[in-house]
């Protein structure tokens, strides 16, 4: 008898943390998502100055689940060298992301040396501030509304191995979407 008590406690126990802890199908959905913006220059120049452009609407997973959109979150950023010339290096480094009107600022990350196959392997990770993260997050307060980010990398005193350079490369933004069942 004592062995069935103990049987029978154990299963209203374990039911009932399988009911308190199991996956509510109501639950939201959380999707994590990139946003990449693609520089690519080639040239012979000291001056590197190349604009990029990305819309939320670019993005498959934006799109499939735009009406059900509760909330878009700005995570983290990094930039990522796709393919440079050997010895592509640089001075004063600026990536400068806008909102879509190109007047807004919503953050410059800047360093002082920059060597394009540096971050090949090993992404760049762009640590932003919390005024900067917050100010990405009320960009994309309303998530209905496709919003775009406009980008610029800058680099002076270019040197590489060869007169004439390539550089291919992108930033990535990782966002996380809320989508109500």
């Amino acid at each position: 008898m004592k062995k069935l008590n103990k049987i029978v406690l154990s299963a209203i126990i374990l039911t009932a943390i399988l009911f308190t802890f199991s996956c509510d199908p109501f639950d939201d959905i959380y999707l994590t998502t990139s946003l990449e913006l693609e520089f690519n220059t080639s040239g012979s120049s000291s001056q590197i100055l190349v604009p990029a452009i990305v819309c939320l609407d670019s993005l498959e997973d934006y799109k499939e689940n735009k009406d059900n959109l509760e909330e878009i979150l700005y995570l983290s950023s990094a930039y990522i060298t796709l393919n440079a010339t050997t010895g592509l290096q640089g001075d004063n480094l600026k990536l400068t992301v806008y909102k879509e009107d190109l007047s807004t600022v919503l953050f410059q990350y800047t360093q002082l040396h920059f060597t394009a196959n540096d971050y090949k392997a090993k992404p760049l990770e762009l640590v932003l501030t919390e005024q900067e993260k917050n100010d990405i997050n009320n960009y994309l307060k309303n998530p209905k509304v496709s919003k775009c980010f406009y980008a610029t990398f800058e680099l002076s005193n270019v040197s590489s191995a060869s007169q004439y350079y390539t550089l291919s490369s992108k930033m990535e933004f990782l966002t996380q979407l809320k989508i109500k069942p």
